[in-house]
C-alpha cells in the first residue's frame, strides 16, 4: 500500500466509526426481559381468578392440587426407575466380575 492511500483509508475509517457511534445512541438495543410477561401473565391470572366464584375458586384449587401430585408421582417414579437401574447394573456387574474373574482358557 502506498503513502497516498493511507490517509485517505484512515479518514474513511474514522468516518465510518463516527457513523457507528451515532447509530448506536439513536437505536439503543434493548434486552429482553422475560421478567415482564411472566408477571404479566401472573397478573392475568389473578385477575381472572378473582373474578370467579367461590365454588369455581374451590373446584380450580382441587383441579390444580391433583395436577400438581400427579405430575410429581410421575417425577418421582422416573427417578426411582433410575435409581433402580442403576442398582441392578452394578450387581451385575459385580456378579461378573465375580463368576468370569481371570478364567483361563
Amino acid at each position: 500500500m502506498s503513502q497516498k492511500n493511507s490517509p485517505g483509508w484512515k479518514q474513511r475509517l474514522k468516518d465510518l466509526e463516527a457513523e457507528i457511534n451515532q447509530k448506536s445512541e439513536q437505536s439503543p438495543v434493548q434486552p429482553f426481559k422475560t421478567n415482564k410477561i411472566y408477571k404479566g401473565l401472573l397478573v392475568r391470572f389473578v385477575k381472572a381468578y378473582n373474578n370467579l366464584s367461590v365454588t369455581t375458586k374451590i373446584v380450580l384449587a382441587i383441579v390444580v392440587i391433583i395436577a400438581t401430585l400427579s405430575l410429581l408421582n410421575s417425577i418421582l417414579r422416573l427417578v426411582m426407575s433410575v435409581i433402580m437401574i442403576g442398582i441392578f447394573g452394578v450387581i451385575l456387574f459385580a456378579l461378573y466380575k465375580i463368576l468370569f474373574k481371570n478364567k483361563s482358557y
